[in-house]
């Protein structure tokens, strides 16, 4: 797969409200010099996760980081695009992957992979892929500390963040084109947590997830059927 650095330079911001909107900004100049392949926050102060979730990265803390997917404007399957990016994360930190997006130890949560798409000066749309890890955290809120981890706290040590970012995008070039997701599963396997898993659709049933499918969507049960879901939101329990 190619790496966003390939068209783009990686940018590092003090701060950012949020690096997907600053993204989806710079995508339509008309100067493709212009545009980055990376940016980073040191600290994002309006961050956000799936379904408008608040993602905050306090500096020296947690990675904040989007990618932008020149490479592949007009994508037919952009989800299989953030489905290689997590996991190029997996095999960066060690960590298990329950589809689509969640970065998890045990259960916890570490980081998600958010897949936005945006037009570019074309109007062409073009997956930006949001990173947000929790690195060196140890305090959580007391709404979330049950659910949430850190690299820190699973592995122990201090982690920078642009270094993390770096390696995470070195891992790319290893990875296959996101074309099928036959060609995907292979090394999203050995980090899969997607079976057993809990999920609310969008219509407000639960379901439990079974496998990815051909396509890399979700295979459900969902009171007692078998059910094939594009879009779920994984529950914590």
């Amino acid at each position: 797969m190619n790496s966003p650095l390939r068209l783009g330079p990686w940018v590092t911001l003090a701060e950012a409200a949020s690096t997907q909107d600053l993204a989806a900004a710079l995508l339509r100049r008309e100067d493709e010099s212009a545009i980055p392949g990376v940016i980073q926050a040191r600290y994002q102060f309006a961050g956000r996760g799936r379904r408008q979730r608040t993602w905050l990265s306090q500096p020296g803390e947690g990675l904040a980081m989007s990618l932008i997917f020149r490479d592949y404007p007009a994508h037919p399957k952009p989800h299989l695009i953030g489905m290689t990016v997590a996991v190029a994360v997996a095999r960066v930190i060690g960590c298990r992957l329950r589809w689509p997006n969640d970065v998890t130890f045990e259960g916890r949560k570490v980081g998600g992979i958010l897949t936005e798409l945006y037009p570019d000066a074309q109007d062409r749309p073009v997956a930006v892929v949001g990173v947000g890890l929790n690195l060196n955290e140890r305090h959580f809120p007391p709404d979330i500390a049950h659910l949430a981890t850190s690299l820190t706290l699973e592995k122990g040590g201090e982690y920078e963040p642009e270094a993390m970012g770096r390696r995470i995008l070195a891992e790319l070039p290893e990875l296959p084109e996101p074309n099928a997701w036959s060609d995907l599963a292979p090394y999203w396997g050995p980090f899969d947590a997607t079976p057993g898993k809990r999920y609310l659709q969008a219509d407000g049933r639960e379901a439990i997830g079974i496998e990815i499918g051909s396509e890399g969507e979700l295979i459900g049960e969902c009171e007692g059927v078998t059910v094939r879901i594009l879009a779920a939101e994984a529950l914590f329990a």
